[in-house]
């Protein structure tokens, strides 16, 4: 014992026991009377009581008395009646006029001095009552004889609340006396960490894979609870105690709770033991496609809430996520918390349940009627309506047509005009337009609309206007390296190819004959609604010149011929 943890028990034990213990070690002087000396222990019988006293008889026709208060408990009852046999302490006899002074609180700290020194000497274990707590530690009692047990050895380390032994008996040992300072320190840790071994020696071969113990929580932690089996401490992790949700252990064990445990893993070497407390009950996601189906309508209590969605537990054990995304058809939730908080009871409908990856999709707006559908059957396509502009990017027009619901009409879709090169300069914010509805999509949420949908697209009765064959006359509006366009319509070109300008191979453009500007005549040879394209031909128009020429001489030539076969007729006759 280091010098700075001693303390003089003098203070603790009072002046009675120091007087014993200086008359038990002093040298004695004895004054015998029938055998019986003075300052010595002997056997005695209980033969009165009154209120001041009780009467013993040690023997040989000698009777002293002993205060009554010696026998009194704490509560104040005398804990003794007559016939009873005990050992007193002879204080003093006077031979002469035959006075007896007894003591029984003397015999028994005599009796628990031996005790204590015989269970130094053995190292035995013996039993005391915490009597109270004190500055490091706690005081005992030994049949009266006081002790001092230190807070470090009151316990094996697992238990937080030391003052539930105050009261109580408890086995100790002695782990330092010094009589002559009347001090004893004992430990009760060491009592149970004996008793925990040979439990251990006992268990540790009971303990196998998937066997059953009752335990008792010992500690709890942020990660789980260790729990002792009966010598053996095994870790229960929190995702071990149930199937469902547990934020913290403490929110669903306490210290010194009994439950029953699974081992899950045993590691000799490490002294490591796993154990479960879920894995004694019925995994509920084995057969959970036989209870929940895509579409069903379900009840719930919000567990969880993150930034991307909310849980919902179903049951104990299993739960679905709703994602935010799942959460309204109209309103733009930012983060769930906006909207639902932990704790709320909601209805929700199943979107999905993923068995094998434990994962049920839920959604709060599909309990309501989707306002998109809706909107659908009150705009189908073609729907002509009026739309006031929100917004204008380098994209094409955001419009408003009321009702909360927003519309995108596309550059794309503005005009027919594909050489316009700036649509949208006829347009500002603010302003009120005619569109027509291309498309709704209750799934993606988005409108699509189009100006130039107002009106017949002009490459649709090109074919007619435009036959193939026909010869036109156009303006040329570019030159390229492999061809010319055409306008041939407002805002329709057509090209004409490097080897359909003319009937000679021509490897480059003669920028003197096609200019931009220039009227050019030319043949359509093909039309391509799909891709609007138009392909021209002023080769394909001198061929036919060509040709027309040519037809009309040999026609010219064959009217000669018939005049001069009618005049040689003629002159014959």
């Amino acid at each position: 014992m280091s010098s700075k943890n001693k303390f003089k028990y003098e203070d603790i034990f009072g002046a009675e026991l120091e007087e014993a213990s200086s008359e038990m070690t002093g040298v004695m002087e004895h004054t015998q009377i029938n055998d019986v000396a003075s300052e010595q222990i002997v056997k005695g019988k209980v033969t009165g009581i009154s209120k001041e006293y009780v009467t013993v008889d040690i023997g040989s026709k000698a009777e002293g008395q002993i205060p009554v208060p010696e026998f009194m408990d704490r509560k104040g009852d005398i804990n003794v009646k007559v016939g009873d046999e005990l050992e007193v302490y002879v204080a003093n006899m006077d031979s002469k006029s035959g006075e007896i002074i007894l003591s029984r609180s003397k015999a028994m700290i005599f009796s628990a001095w031996n005790k204590i020194e015989k269970a130094c000497q053995d190292g035995s274990n013996i039993k005391a009552v915490v009597t109270g707590k004190m500055k490091g530690g706690f005081s005992l009692s030994i049949d009266g004889l006081r002790a001092f047990m230190p807070a470090s050895q009151s316990d094996d380390g697992y238990h937080s609340n030391h003052d539930e032994i105050i009261g109580k008996e408890v086995e100790i040992k002695v782990m330092n006396l010094n009589k002559e300072q009347s001090n004893v320190v004992v430990s009760r840790r060491l009592v149970l960490e004996e008793s925990k071994k040979k439990l251990r020696e006992e268990m540790i071969h009971k303990v196998k894979e998937g066997a059953v113990f009752k335990g008792k929580v010992r500690t709890i932690s942020e990660y789980g609870a260790f729990i002792d089996i009966g010598g053996m401490d095994g870790l229960v992790h929190v995702t071990d105690i149930s199937w469902g949700r547990v934020k913290h252990p403490g929110d669903v064990v306490s210290v010194g709770q009994e439950l029953n445990v699974v081992v899950l893993k045993y590691e000799q070497e490490r002294d490591r033991l796993t154990l479960g407390v879920k894995q004694l009950t019925k995994n509920p996601w084995q057969d959970i496609s036989s209870r929940y189906t895509s579409g069903q309508k379900v009840n719930g209590r919000i567990v969880g809430l993150t930034d991307y969605g909310a849980f919902l537990e179903l049951e104990l054990g299993v739960e679905g996520m709703i994602h935010i995304s799942e959460m309204s058809w109209n309103i733009k939730v930012k983060k769930p918390s906006d909207i639902l908080k932990i704790g709320d009871v909601v209805d929700a409908v199943i979107l999905e349940v993923n068995q094998e990856k434990h994962r049920i999709g839920l959604g709060l707006k599909q309990i309501g009627t989707n306002p998109w559908d809706e909107l659908k059957n009150k705009y189908p396509v073609g729907t002509r309506l009026r739309a006031q502009i929100k917004n204008i990017t380098d994209f094409g027009l955001f419009v408003s047509i009321g009702e909360d619901h927003d519309g995108l009409i596309r550059i794309s879709d503005i005009t027919w005009d594909t050489k316009e090169q700036e649509p949208l300069k006829n347009y500002e914010k603010g302003q009120t337009i005619d569109a027509v509805v291309l498309d709704i999509s209750p799934e993606r949420q988005k409108i699509s609309l189009g100006i130039k949908q107002l009106s017949e697209d002009p490459w649709t009765s090109i074919p007619k206007r435009l036959p193939v064959g026909k010869i036109i006359e156009g303006t040329i509006t570019k030159v390229t390296d492999f061809g010319v366009f055409v306008e041939v319509e407002p805002s329709i070109e057509g090209l004409v190819h490097i080897s359909q300008l003319s009937s000679e191979k021509m490897k480059r453009i003669n920028p003197q004959e096609f200019k931009t500007g220039n009227k050019i005549s030319c043949l359509v040879t093909d039309i391509d609604t799909k891709n609007k394209k138009i392909s021209l031909s002023v080769k394909a128009v001198k061929e036919q010149e060509e040709k027309e020429n040519i037809k009309a001489f040999s026609q010219q030539h064959e009217d000669v011929k018939v005049s001069l076969g009618a005049l040689l007729k003629d002159r014959l006759r």
